[in-house]
């Protein structure tokens, strides 16, 4: 796949045309989140695709912003055991299928919720209900050669990576030469909740750091769901462009002081 254009490309749509997806086309976004990148492949996890009569009206009112659920044909649900860094990893399932998905003209939607979505749908699976996806064909699809609209990514690069200490804005051109701006610039388009872009890296040492705010309007999920997307959006990037790049999770064993706002996720060897 084109990671970059898919990432160029990539949008939340809440309003889908009625048209089914082909079961064909269902089948192979499903099957490609036992192939697509994770963060721990030990975790287990499962992968359902629920139709619009298994989901909407049963969901409405515990799912979607303020309760108020997206009316989609096809919805991905993912469920997980629950171990260290299941959320991230959740992200990375869900976030890989969303552009298998894109790439096969069809798009998509994180949907937050509540925790009773499992009782709800009456699912029988010792696993947690992870990840809710709305899937479908939107229905103001813009005319073809479109120009992509970059206005909501309010911060600057320089706003969100950081290089050798917190808060010094990295140098595009510093980037550059390492090979890393790419990376970074592809990073940055990452989908947030409301849109906050709440990551930032660290480069320092050889290292790139990610940590995320503990923002008062978010839940830990929802940060942690962002922090997976945006792993994923690196590593794709790097991977393609540079050398297979795995992210380590937690601390690094010489991390450095960060203020007490922010979380250190991951880090990675560049």
């Amino acid at each position: 796949m084109d990671y970059q254009n898919l990432i160029l490309t990539t949008k939340s749509v809440r309003e889908y045309k009625k048209d089914s997806i082909d079961s064909q086309t269902l089948k192979a976004i499903k099957d490609y989140a036992l192939t697509c990148p994770k963060i721990d492949d030990s975790i287990a996890f499962e992968v359902r695709i629920l139709s619009n009569s298994d989901a909407f009206l049963t969901l409405d009112g515990i799912a979607g912003y303020q309760g108020n659920m997206i009316d989609a044909p096809h919805y991905i649900l993912i469920l997980s055991e629950k171990k260290d860094y299941y959320i991230e990893n959740a992200a990375y399932i869900g976030q890989s299928m969303i552009l298998k998905a894109l790439d096969m003209g069809i798009s998509s939607c994180w949907i937050s919720f509540r925790s009773n979505i499992k009782e709800r749908l009456n699912l029988l699976s010792d696993k947690e209900v992870v990840a809710l996806i709305a899937l479908g064909y939107d229905a103001n699809a813009p005319k073809k050669g479109a120009a992509v609209s970059l206005a909501d990514y309010k911060l600057g690069l320089d706003e969100i990576v950081y290089i050798d200490k917190w808060g010094h804005g990295a140098d595009a051109s510093i980037l550059e030469e390492r090979g890393l701006l790419e990376a970074f610039m592809f990073s940055k388009l990452a989908p947030s909740t409301l849109n906050q872009q709440s990551w930032r890296f660290l480069l320092t040492g050889g290292k790139v750091i990610l940590a995320i705010k503990k923002e008062k309007n978010t839940s830990e999920y929802e940060q942690r769901i962002d922090a997976g997307i945006i792993m994923l959006f690196f590593q794709l990037i790097v991977s393609t462009t540079l050398f297979d790049l795995r992210w380590n999770l937690g601390k690094p064993v010489d991390f450095l002081q960060i203020p007490k706002e922010f979380e250190i996720i991951a880090y990675c060897m560049v």
